[in-house]
């Protein structure tokens, strides 16, 4: 085992200085909120007054009559009230959503955007990625699909809802994160990747926009939109290169298959960032930034993490050789690693 299996309750956030929500308010307030939905009202956050839905845009906000107050419209697609903006990509949305059968939980649905949708091929790209999600998903460490489908027009994926931190988010706000827990982090997506290895697939997509810390301080693995089985990672037919270019690994930018040292070499990025609070490689233009993953001239890890304790140094020398057969071969050699340096006087 990589890691020790542990409980991911979903946590509700509350106001500061208030008590946190409880899993019955938070059973009573979806209810509640559902049945509005239902009736064609949209309570107002602010005041409670239910304004009347028709006739308004969904998934816009709209001015509350009564307060003024801003307040957004929800959509039903399948079982799902989508009824909070969480974020979005170049394909589409997510949004925060509930579900009446399920009250105690919250989902993040993804639906396409409205020029994205007439497209069949990000319509095949969507509901492939929730396929993969069911299928992979079932693991502690991974988000996993719950449902998918089209209603209305709307092609959505519905997936769990993990309440918690970005990586990359987190970095960003603290500059970089303490070496231990950095480690953690890594054993937790060797977990999920040694999961997706098992089940077929190669992840292709690891970064820290990609990970999210819970409120558990578990490091969750998200977004399968670049997964592919093995064998076509082994033998690709890609005619562009996709994947963030910051960590992605050289083979692939040299239209080369791909395995498990390939997401090692990026799980070797992420670390670096995490551990430095600066990518490995800095470049204004992305075909810059390509060639320096490729280039045969690069500075050393030890040259750019001076300061830090050897037994790492070596750890992320080895995930980011450039040839593949000169870094880690397994999953499980690296978590290996890891732990030695884990248990080591620090």
């Amino acid at each position: 085992m990589l890691f020790s299996f542990f409980n991911r309750k979903q946590k509700s956030a509350s106001p500061e200085g208030s008590p946190p929500a409880t899993g019955r308010d938070i059973v009573q307030r979806n209810t509640l909120l559902a049945d509005a939905f239902a009736q064609g009202r949209v309570p107002c956050q602010q005041c409670k007054f239910e304004i009347p839905m028709k006739g308004l845009q969904q998934l816009r906000m709209v001015e509350c009559p009564a307060c003024k107050a801003v307040t957004f419209v929800p959509l039903q697609v399948g079982r799902f009230w989508l009824f909070e903006p969480l974020g979005g990509g170049g394909m589409g949305s997510v949004y925060r959503a509930l579900c009446s059968e399920v009250p105690d939980q919250y989902f993040a649905v993804k639906v396409l955007s409205r020029i994205e949708k007439t497209k069949p091929a990000n319509i095949h790209a969507l509901l492939n990625e929730a396929r993969i999600g069911k299928l992979i998903g079932d693991h502690p460490c991974l988000v996993k699909c719950v449902d998918s489908g089209c209603q209305n027009g709307e092609y959505y994926s519905a997936m769990e809802l993990v309440e918690g931190e970005r990586l990359d988010k987190r970095i960003d706000r603290l500059g970089r994160l303490p070496e231990l827990q950095v480690l953690q982090i890594g054993l937790h997506i060797l977990a999920a990747e040694q999961h997706i290895f098992k089940c077929g697939y190669l992840y292709r997509d690891l970064k820290p926009e990609n990970i999210i810390i819970n409120n558990d301080g578990y490091a969750i693995l998200f977004d399968y939109g670049l997964c592919k089985p093995r064998d076509e990672a082994l033998h690709p037919q890609d005619e562009f290169v996709s994947g963030s270019p910051y960590y992605l690994p050289p083979e692939r930018l040299l239209g080369k298959g791909e395995d498990a040292s390939s997401e090692i070499y990026s799980l070797g990025m992420v670390i670096y960032y995490a551990l430095s609070g600066q990518t490995y490689f800095d470049a204004d233009e992305v075909e810059a930034l390509a060639k320096r993953h490729v280039s045969k001239v690069r500075l050393s890890v030890s040259s750019k993490l001076r300061g830090f304790p050897e037994d790492l140094v070596e750890l992320l020398t080895k995930m980011i050789r450039q040839e593949p057969e000169e870094r880690f071969q397994s999953f499980h050699e690296v978590a290996r690693a890891i732990r030695a340096i884990q248990e080591s006087d620090r």
